[in-house]
């Protein structure tokens, strides 16, 4: 049953493709494992090649137990295993100790796919994951942007990221393997107070959802219209953009200003965001904070003025507005 939901669930968003060549990321905890068993049913009905890719933070006591427990339970489905192990508080600086891990397992990612020519990583994100996702970026302050919170498909540098559970809910994972008497790893963390996500997970959502019985539900339509909403205006606002572009070189990108002051304020600011993933490339490092900045650059009346964003110098002239990349792109 929960195996034909599965394969919906990828048909339905075009997630994988017949013959296709993946790497699944697995960390042994149930999620991850649940991913594995499913492409396992999935690999002969598709035709798919896959490869199990696990990165050791070494982060806990138990990160070799898992690594290794990957490594058995992938050898014993027949599976190729692909591991590396870093010390990440050796290499933590600036960063948050969470957000070096995950760019060193991005980083991590990205190597295995180009020594295996792989263009898409599959990961274990579920429905709760984006539920808790969409409150912690509510209780942040977030936009549209932010509400979509996990993507059944995006993009992360050239490889191609699914999530194909996301229409699971953990305690259905759960379920499918206690039945099923299918082995997993406990990361004890999970269940520590002292992380916002956790106490959201542990604490919070319980807690509104004994007033609210469909708080999980609302959260996760809330995300999918928010998700088609902003496909909708995300793709008018570039539509609108080819429109005002004066000049545009690789490290530069100018735009009529005189013509976008005359636009919605609402489409100015997407029309801002697709300027700046069209000359940098993406969105990282952009929040809500740098486009306001830039409406109230915008607004001035002043000419010959500047901004610095990550990665890129804005210049505000008498007719137009001026994107360049700063030395520091990367």
């Amino acid at each position: 049953m929960l195996f034909e939901k599965f394969k919906t669930f990828i048909e339905e968003n075009n997630l994988v493709k017949e013959k296709e060549k993946l790497m699944l990321g697995v960390s042994g905890g149930p999620d991850s494992v649940f991913l594995l068993i499913m492409f396992s049913k999935l690999k002969e009905l598709k035709k798919i090649d896959f490869i199990t890719v696990h990165f050791n933070h070494s982060l806990r006591k138990s990160a070799d137990r898992e690594e290794e427990f990957v490594r058995n339970f992938s050898k014993n489905l027949n599976i190729k295993f692909v591991s590396e192990k870093k010390e990440v508080k050796k290499l933590y600086k600036g960063d948050s100790l969470e957000q070096t891990a995950r760019n060193l397992r991005y980083d991590f990612f990205l190597k295995i796919a180009r020594r295996y020519k792989i263009k898409k990583l599959a990961l274990a994100h579920h429905k709760d994951d984006l539920v808790e996702t969409v409150l912690l970026r509510i209780f942040r302050g977030t936009g549209l942007l932010g509400l979509r919170a996990i993507l059944p498909l995006s993009k992360y540098k050239n490889l191609t990221v699914i999530r194909p559970l996301l229409f699971l809910e953990k305690r259905e994972i759960l379920d499918f393997l206690s039945k099923n008497k299918i082995p997993y790893m406990v990361d004890k963390s999970n269940f520590e107070n002292e992380f916002l996500r956790n106490k959201i997970r542990l604490d919070i959502l319980p807690y509104l959802a004994k007033t609210f019985p469909n708080i999980k539900e609302n959260l996760y339509n809330l995300a999918v219209t928010s998700s088609q909403d902003y496909e909708f205006i995300s793709s008018f606002a570039t539509q609108t953009l080819e429109k005002l572009i004066l000049k545009e070189t690789h490290q530069l990108l100018e735009i009529d200003l005189n013509k976008l002051k005359t636009l919605p304020q609402g489409l100015v600011n997407n029309i801002l965001r697709a300027a700046i993933q069209r000359i940098k490339g993406n969105l990282r490092r952009i929040e809500l904070k740098h486009i306001d900045k830039l409406s109230e650059l915008i607004k001035k009346n002043n000419d010959n003025l500047s901004l610095d964003i990550p990665f890129l110098k804005v210049i505000k002239q008498s007719h137009s507005l001026i994107f360049k990349k700063t030395p520091n792109l990367t």
